[in-house]
């Protein structure tokens, strides 16, 4: 059994470079009526393969990640590459199965669809 380790120097003595992007929080509205709660987020740069949302023990995540553009002035934060990170509560009652996402033109659409023990229900009142 050999207990000795062989470790390798690396040759470049220059740090690692680590990646490090701003992350800023996407303006968003909440609607709500009887059947859903409807999300939306305004995520512009961000395409379909670079959005992540996750619902996990009553919290909705949305996460984005702004394409960089090669193009622009770094000392612009409004342009410097960027991701999007929210966090919302969601109240129990939320079917996680039917929720539905769509982004078009920079804007996430998300409905969460109320379970039908939620929704307002009319009770029929018969003759006694």
């Amino acid at each position: 059994m050999n207990t000795g380790s062989k470790l390798s120097k690396r040759a470049d003595t220059t740090p690692e470079r680590v990646e490090q992007r701003a992350a800023t929080t996407p303006r968003v509205d909440v609607f709500e009526n009887e059947n859903e709660l409807l999300v939306l987020a305004d995520i512009p740069g961000a395409s379909r393969d670079d959005i992540s949302i996750e619902l996990e023990k009553g919290q909705l995540t949305i996460e984005a990640r702004r394409k960089d553009d090669v193009d622009a002035t770094p000392l612009i934060t409004e342009y410097r590459p960027s991701d999007y990170v929210r966090i919302f509560s969601v109240p129990q009652g939320i079917d996680a199965s039917k929720i539905d996402a769509q982004v078009a033109a920079g804007v996430l659409r998300l409905r969460l669809p109320k379970s039908d023990a939620l929704k307002p229900r009319r009770i029929e009142v018969r003759p006694g």
